[in-house]
């Protein structure tokens, strides 16, 4: 009986990429709160009756920085370090996500079958000019083994040259 042996970097590689895929999926549909409006250190310290002036003082800064810090949280310029401060002061935990919108393996394998869409496309346009077309089962078995080989080859292949 033979014992197929695996290259030991590529099983712990595919260990860690299983690892991180099966974190990224676990969030796959979660919904956060909406941000309010006028964001959340302002919406916190208002519900928590505390003016500018004084978490301005609990973190050693102006209510005018404050204010500043409120404005760019709204607008999307905060820092993560600026608002973690201000979460530490309000009694609150900063939770930062990127929430996939599908499954990981779901956006591997669309991006895999749009390179082999491009990749057949070419091809075929080569193929008719030298009067070498293909049929649509040929097309289609190509087109899986391209996908396959996509996949297969990992990240490189997958997003680079990619202008979107």
């Amino acid at each position: 009986m033979a014992f197929n042996r695996s290259n030991p970097k590529s099983t712990v590689k595919k260990t860690v990429m299983f690892q991180y895929k099966s974190i990224a999926n676990s969030v796959v549909g979660s919904r956060l709160f909406k941000t309010p409006k006028e964001g959340w250190v302002r919406t916190i310290r208002t519900a928590l009756g505390m003016s500018g002036a004084q978490l301005g003082k609990k973190m050693w800064v102006s209510r005018n920085r404050i204010s500043v810090l409120e404005r760019k949280e709204a607008q999307g310029e905060i820092t993560l370090n600026q608002l973690q401060a201000l979460a530490e002061q309000l009694n609150c935990d900063l939770t930062y996500a990127l929430i996939p919108k599908k499954k990981i393996e779901d956006m591997i394998d669309d991006r895999a079958t749009e390179i082999a869409y491009k990749n057949l496309e070419t091809n075929s346009q080569n193929m008719f000019l030298e009067a070498q077309a293909i049929d649509e089962n040929a097309q289609n078995r190509l087109l899986n083994q391209i996908k396959e080989e996509v996949i297969e080859s990992g990240g490189r292949a997958l997003w680079s040259n990619t202008k979107e």
